[in-house]
């Protein structure tokens, strides 16, 4: 079977990524020495002030000339719709500008992703091109780089939106796309109420700048973390299984729970994310289960760990607690989550604990005192 075309910037990222050179222990990869920090400084920074700057210059490059040229440029016009059944009126000019500086924004943003998370691979010394996993490795971080969804974890049967609708699913996918343009929506009706209705319209549009700036950043934010996580994670995610293995490989009772914790933490996050693949694919690997492709799921099944043994009880906390950890973040429902499920028993740990444990392993300080607990 032939392999699928790359797209042009699959090559590009390909190209840049596979030229860098492990320069560390793969052991040590999740710990990040004073110049690796400093580097990864240097690229954030760097990486925000572009994409700030793009999201702010697009706004300025579609607005002015609109608002100080009018109609001489973007002439509305008198379509005919069939199914409306009437004329409406559209500026078709202005329409096919914004398409093509939006076009031009998104491929300026790839361009800067790409070159962040290159930096980012090359600061923390990750690849190394003897690895038998190196292709592996570099398809990740492209994808990282082009924020494409890692959906590897359907191929063992775990789905991050068990439980919701496919409308819900749809709903929830349009809402995280169309957040940047409803906030943007948003304050620029703030802006108006602000300052009158006789403001200038320029002055309102422009206003909005700094609101693309701001979302620019947090998605070239959201790419960094991504990159800088999926880089330490392996290591950590090895050492955790080996705990595992040496202490329940011949316990059928932790064997029987490891599929449904899996699956209890990916719906924790409701999103695909390649780090719990790699964690899933090593304790179904170690402990030799058989991967369903379509298995059945228990709702219940956290309400039923203070059901467990003492020793598999804590062990399947410490599974849920580290699969949270190791994609670099903890969310607003997953901090309820662990309240919750510290007030009735399951977790053996505050919820300060985790917080902890979740700033050493971004900040490149490891996972010794969790490993400990």
């Amino acid at each position: 079977m032939n392999k699928k075309k790359r797209s042009f910037w699959e090559r590009y990222a390909y190209k840049q990524l596979s030229n860098t050179i492990r320069t560390q222990e793969a052991d040590d990869l999740f710990i990040l020495s004073v110049e690796e920090k400093e580097k990864l400084r240097k690229i954030r920074n760097s990486t925000y002030l572009k994409a700030g700057l793009a999201g702010a210059l697009g706004i300025f490059l579609l607005y002015i000339p609109y608002n100080i040229f009018g109609e001489t440029l973007f002439p509305k016009r008198d379509v005919w719709i069939p199914i409306y059944g009437n004329y409406i009126q559209l500026e078709i000019e202005f329409l096919i500008y914004s398409v093509v500086l939006v076009f031009i924004e998104i491929w300026y943003l790839t361009f800067v992703n790409i070159k962040a998370v290159d930096g980012i691979a090359k600061a923390c010394g990750c690849l190394n091109p003897e690895n038998s996993n190196f292709e592996e490795e570099v398809n990740s971080l492209i994808r990282v780089g082009l924020e494409k969804k890692h959906k590897e974890l359907e191929k063992v049967g775990i789905n991050p939106y068990e439980g919701l609708s496919k409308w819900g699913v749809m709903a929830f996918q349009i809402l995280i796309k169309m957040k940047a343009a409803i906030t943007g929506f948003l304050w620029k009706l703030f802006i108006s109420k602000i300052l009158g209705r006789y403001a200038l319209r320029m002055v309102v549009d422009i206003l909005g700048a700094p609101i693309y700036a701001i979302w620019n950043i947090y998605s070239s934010r959201k790419v960094m973390n991504e990159a800088r996580v999926r880089v330490m994670a392996p290591p950590l995610i090895n050492n955790f299984a080996i705990q595992l293995e040496t202490e329940f490989k011949e316990n059928e009772e932790f064997k029987s729970v490891i599929f449904p914790a899996l699956q209890a933490i990916s719906i924790s996050k409701r999103s695909f994310h390649y780090n719990h693949f790699l964690l899933a694919t090593s304790l179904l690997t170690r402990f030799n289960i058989e991967i369903d492709t379509d298995p059945s799921y228990d709702p219940d099944f956290l309400k039923k760990v203070d059901e467990l043994s003492p020793s598999v009880q804590k062990a399947v906390s410490k599974l849920i607690v580290f699969g949270i950890l190791i994609d670099g973040g903890l969310s607003q429902i997953e901090k309820r989550s662990l309240i919750r499920l510290k007030k009735e028993g399951v977790l053996p740990y505050s919820l300060e604990e985790v917080k902890v444990w979740s700033n050493n392993y971004f900040e490149g300080k490891g996972l010794e005192d969790f490993f400990q607990s």
